[in-house]
């Protein structure tokens, strides 16, 4: 406990400030919880789908709202949490289930128990471990024997309501990209007819204008890979394969590259270019983006499709790709499954909605939007996560302090 300790705060150990209790369950009704890495303690059919605890829970362990459980097999990875999700339930008798005490606030100990200096701590007591790393184990006289840096209480809480205040902020952009998505899935269901009904959903008004044709014939080419990836070298020419075609939209990670003799013997049947359409056949199939302007061949199971733009845009072949109708036809020709394929001739001959331009142009105007919105949401996302780690290091660690704003907290 040789560490360097911010002025004001205690280094302590982790046993001053917890008790370990062992309640068992008598009442034999109450629900079975497990701990979780990503988020603490939830319901143990959330976990698995199905309850695993054994019908007789008598020596199982109660544990009530605001209560702490850890599994000595899984810490090192972070597997700890307070319950929230209900009044009471039972954890497995494996389980170490303790309370605070002294003068550790839960908001602060909450956030200390989910840092990267936590997890280093408890990797240095655990002990144990096969040649894959499992089996190592975290005994409560270890976990008790961690090292902790405790600011007064009028700080812990004030560090508490900074992290809080980013947390409600990463919440609201999470419901603004959930809310985005569900306008975006319902647009893509609703507003393209389904080939199977479509004289049904003409005579209303609904679609006029509108036809149904297969894509071999709103394509000016429709071209399949070599049935195999070409060999991977350091640099070159990228291949994409694909992982690298994801939710409608190109992932440069994990692109990887092949020589200029594979190139061109994998681009012989045609060389895909920017607005063409890239489409994966399997694993999974029916992934869909428009094709990024850069010089590269296709891996196994990748297709690319060049529109006849005199008849559909790059965009809303995209979004017809991915639109409700479309997606059914695509799961009943690969056998009624998710994991199945499409054979090439599947996808020449998948039927596709095709609107009137002006019609184009508005759907594929909103859908853009949408798009652009949920990438320019899902960046600040992924920024207020990165925001959120480096204060949580930073403070409460006391690297960085917050003494400036500590009246409002400790009024």
């Amino acid at each position: 406990m040789s560490r360097e300790v911010p002025e004001g705060w205690q280094l302590e150990k982790l046993g001053s400030f917890v008790e370990e209790f062992k309640v068992l369950d008598s009442a034999g009704d109450l629900p079975p919880l497990s701990v979780t890495k990503s988020s603490g303690i939830v319901f143990q059919s959330d976990k698995f789908n199905k309850r695993i605890a054994n019908t007789s829970s008598s020596k199982y362990k109660v544990i009530r709202r605001g209560e702490y459980s850890y599994d000595p097999m899984s810490l090192y990875y972070g597997a700890i949490g307070r319950l929230s999700v209900c009044d009471v339930g039972i954890v497995s008798p494996a389980y170490i289930t303790f309370r605070l005490k002294g003068i550790i606030e839960r908001c602060f100990f909450d956030l200390y128990i989910k840092t990267t200096e936590f997890l280093v701590e408890v990797n240095k007591v655990t002990t144990g471990g096969n040649q894959d790393g499992k089996r190592k184990k975290t005994d409560w006289n270890s976990f008790c024997s961690l090292p902790i840096s405790l600011p007064p209480v009028h700080e812990q809480r004030r560090i508490a309501e900074i992290l809080s205040s980013v947390d409600e902020t990463i919440a609201a952009t999470r419901a603004v990209i959930e809310q985005t998505r569900r306008v975006r899935s319902e647009i893509l269901s609703t507003s393209f007819p389904d080939h199977r009904a479509f004289e049904w959903s003409t005579a209303d008004d609904t679609f006029e204008g509108w036809s149904i044709e297969p894509a071999s014939s709103i394509c000016e080419s429709i071209i399949d890979c070599k049935n195999r990836t070409p060999p991977v070298t350091e640099n070159g020419y990228p291949v994409v394969r694909t992982p690298n075609v994801r939710n409608g939209r190109f992932r440069y990670d994990g692109l990887q590259f092949t020589d200029k003799q594979s190139f061109q013997e994998w681009t012989a049947r045609g060389v895909p270019g920017a607005g063409d359409i890239l489409f994966t056949r399997e694993a999974p199939y029916g992934e869909v983006c428009i094709a990024p302007a850069m010089e590269f061949c296709l891996g196994q199971r990748m297709m690319f499709m060049r529109p006849d733009t005199s008849r559909v845009s790059s965009d809303f072949l995209l979004y017809a790709l991915q639109s409700g109708p479309v997606k059914q036809e695509m799961f009943r020709r690969a056998g009624g499954s998710t994991v199945g394929h499409l054979r090439v001739g599947d996808v020449r001959e998948l039927p596709i909605p095709v609107a009137p331009k002006e019609a184009q142009l508005r759907l594929t105007s909103t859908l853009r939007s949408l798009d652009e919105a949920l990438d320019s949401n899902e960046k600040t996302l992924s920024r207020l996560g990165d925001c959120k780690s480096a204060l949580m290091s930073d403070l409460l660690t006391g690297r960085k302090r917050v003494t400036d704003y500590l009246p409002m907290a400790a009024e």
